[in-house]
């Protein structure tokens, strides 16, 4: 580093050039850029963790409700996939629904566009809306494969996030647990 003395009368002083004040200004910038922008990364990475474990708290949920639908049907005497509570078995194939923590029962649905979910005042997501409910980002849906005595159980969670899609299923198999 170059320094000049500059006299006048009895002071000397030292000064720095003017290319090496830009330089320190122009490295102190690029240090300040990095660091905002390593922290601008971990904020959106850490939103989409959260969206994640909101996403498999409620595909968790979604298997919950189904197999409580499940032992519900046990205990009251119906057959074991009457999901809707129609009275009726599932048919064989893809079984397309939406239900709710609060609700023993499902209902059809055509696809997940159809299975947006609702946050209430107190955190809650349902598939209804309140007055004082937002829409949030996730859906979900319920797929059901029906077989004689067992049925194959999948929880999709959709939403969309920073301008990308994401998915998030879990599936179980119910089995027919009555004595019959």
């Amino acid at each position: 580093m170059k320094k000049f003395n500059i006299t006048n009368g009895k002071n000397n002083k030292s000064a720095f050039t003017l290319m090496e004040i830009v330089l320190i200004l122009m490295m102190a910038s690029i240090g300040l850029v990095a660091i905002l922008s390593l922290a601008l990364k971990s904020v959106n990475v850490n939103n989409i963790k959260k969206n994640m474990f909101t996403a498999m708290f409620l595909a968790d949920e979604g298997l919950e409700v189904m197999t409580n639908i499940r032992d519900t049907n046990l205990i009251i005497g119906n057959y074991y996939n009457d999901w809707d509570n129609l009275g009726l078995t599932a048919t064989s194939g893809v079984n397309l629904y939406k239900t709710d923590y609060y609700s023993l029962i499902a209902t059809t649905t055509a696809d997940i566009s159809e299975t947006n979910l609702w946050q209430n005042e107190a955190g809650f997501y349902s598939h209804s809306s309140t007055s004082s409910s937002t829409a949030s980002i996730y859906n979900r849906m319920i797929t059901v494969n029906s077989y004689s005595a067992s049925s194959s159980v999948e929880s999709l969670i959709r939403w969309t996030g920073q301008g990308n899609d994401y998915d998030f299923k879990l599936e179980t198999i119910l089995y027919d647990l009555s004595f019959n």
